[in-house]
C-alpha cells in the first residue's frame, strides 16, 4: 500500500511537472504622445510583444487606448496575409522601435514610432485614414 501511495505520488509530480505554462507580457506605458510611445515590456520577445499590443490591444491610460486595427487579428491576417508574413515572420516591425533597451531589473523600454506606423498600415490598406 505504501507503495502504491508512493508510486501514485511521483505520477502526480511528473504531470503537474509536465504542463505548460504561458508566459504572459507585462507591459507598463511610460510616456505617450502623438507621434510615440514609450513602454517598459517584461517579455521573451519586447519588441514584437509591443508592437502587437498596440496593433490589436492598445494601451489603456495612453494616447492610444484603441488599438491601430480594429479588426479580429485572425480575420485581418487572412485577409492581407502577405502584408503579415512580412510585418510579424520577416521582423519588420522592427522599423517601427526607435528604441530598444535593457533596464536594470531585466524588463526592456522600448519606443514605438506610433505615427509612422499608422502610416504604413494606411499606406497598404490595412487601415482607412480619419474621414475616408
Amino acid at each position: 500500500m505504501r507503495y502504491l501511495y508512493t508510486l501514485s505520488l511521483i505520477g502526480l509530480f511528473f504531470i503537474s511537472g509536465c504542463t505548460t505554462q504561458r508566459r504572459v507580457s507585462q507591459i507598463q506605458v511610460i510616456e505617450s504622445n502623438s507621434t510615440s510611445i514609450t513602454l517598459d515590456v517584461n517579455s521573451g520577445n519586447p519588441e514584437y510583444a509591443a508592437i502587437y499590443q498596440l496593433l490589436f490591444r492598445g494601451f489603456p491610460e495612453s494616447n492610444q487606448t484603441y488599438p491601430l486595427i480594429s479588426t479580429a487579428e485572425d480575420e485581418i491576417q487572412k485577409q492581407y496575409p502577405a502584408y503579415f508574413k512580412d510585418f510579424f515572420q520577416k521582423q519588420q516591425y522592427k522599423t517601427f522601435v526607435t528604441v530598444a533597451s535593457k533596464n536594470e531589473d531585466g524588463s526592456y523600454r522600448i519606443v514605438l514610432n506610433t505615427k509612422a506606423l499608422k502610416s504604413d498600415l494606411e499606406q497598404n490598406s490595412i487601415i482607412r485614414k480619419f474621414g475616408y
